[in-house]
């Protein structure tokens, strides 16, 4: 069981946990803020459209997977930041997992995401089943880039007009981490 606190800085303590069924509004809720925080997700402002029911059912399918995990990252009993893994049950896929991750604009720079990766790979070696973590990024994200290549993800491919946001088509890296 994932359960991590850790001491951020002015002795905030984060606590870092496999999401819960009744974390499911808290994660709609948080889902629609940050949707308005940053261009550098895939949905906007309104355009995540999850009811209650599915978002329970998200939770509970990723607690039931060896091969999947929903993290969330905690201040203050508040969500603050998301960290949500999804792969394929297929024998030949399902060593291979592709990660989203998100962080409240307010606690960006203070090391959440960090701990949210670092707990990603931890758990990824545990599981003795994942081998390889991949992940899409906005090639005009460079913080999170480079916070991805601080972990040992390397850049593997680029995919061309991957977002259209404001009548501009924007370019993704695929990234990727192999698990020993």
């Amino acid at each position: 069981m994932i359960n991590k606190k850790i001491k951020l800085k002015n002795d905030i303590e984060l606590i870092i946990r496999k999401a819960k069924i009744s974390d499911a509004l808290e994660i709609i809720e948080y889902v629609d803020t940050i949707s308005g925080e940053t261009d550098f997700l895939t949905f906007g402002k309104g355009e995540f459209n999850k009811t209650l029911e599915e978002e329970e059912k998200i939770i509970e399918e990723h607690n039931n997977s060896e091969n999947r995990i929903f993290l969330v990252a905690e201040i203050n009993n508040k969500i603050i930041g998301v960290l949500n893994v999804n792969a394929n049950n297929k024998k030949r896929l399902k060593h291979i997992c592709f990660f989203g991750i998100s962080v409240k604009k307010d606690y960006w720079g203070q090391g959440v995401a960090s701990n949210l990766i670092l707990t990603l790979i931890e758990w990824a070696k545990s599981t003795g089943i994942i081998k390889k973590i991949n992940l899409s990024v906005l090639e005009n994200n460079i913080t999170a880039i480079d916070l991805y290549k601080k972990f040992g993800f390397k850049i593997e491919g680029v995919i061309t007009r991957d977002l259209y946001l404001n009548g501009i088509y924007y370019n993704s890296l695929a990234m990727g981490i192999e698990i020993d």
